[in-house]
């Protein structure tokens, strides 16, 4: 499936972001990288926090209470390979370019968290969900002071919205094809 960019402020954002993920559903492990310690880096877990507040029908990891971040990242990823899911979607914040600022791409395939401000830690997940939250040209000061909350709060709840209606649309799919089968 060919990945798609949508600007958190697009009406049918979350619309799209649930026609991409509806197929993954099944048996999926939500992962929702960051810390509630940075505002640039909260985006995963205010994800994680928000769809465990609507109680999603998926097992999520990373909320602003319990967070996936650099120190525990190898440990949430051998209790997820233990349980054998069918797909990993992880969510995580990146840096751009200003002019990206706001856009949310889904594509298959894993993220490598904090590759943007030089970390090497393990890649994670079968599906991507990246939020550009500001630009990779400044400094980290200027990043932290520069990031709007209303920024990261609104495309959090563009992501949730989306996989919401991604696990609407595959319970729609399952209800359909039992109908099928029966008739």
């Amino acid at each position: 499936m060919n990945p798609i960019e949508v600007h958190y402020k697009n009406s049918f954002a979350a619309i799209k972001i649930g026609n991409f993920l509806a197929e993954h559903m099944n048996n999926a492990a939500i992962v929702c990288i960051g810390t509630d310690k940075c505002i640039i880096d909260s985006l995963g877990p205010l994800t994680g926090t928000l769809l465990m507040k609507e109680n999603i029908k998926a097992d999520v990891y990373g909320t602003l209470e319990r967070p996936v971040h650099a120190m525990n990242i190898n440990e949430y990823i051998k209790n997820l390979r233990s349980k054998n899911y069918d797909c990993i979607i992880a969510v995580d914040a990146c840096l751009s370019n200003k002019k990206n600022q706001g856009i949310i791409e889904i594509r298959e395939g894993s993220i490598t968290p904090g590759k943007g401000i030089g970390k090497f830690l393990p890649e994670i997940g079968d599906i991507s969900i990246i939020g550009i939250v500001n630009s990779s040209d400044k400094e980290f000061h200027d990043l932290v002071q520069d990031t709007r909350l209303s920024l990261i709060y609104d495309m959090a709840e563009i992501i949730c919205g989306g996989v919401l209606n991604a696990c609407s649309m595959n319970i729609s799919e399952s209800f359909d094809q039992a109908s099928i089968s029966r008739a």
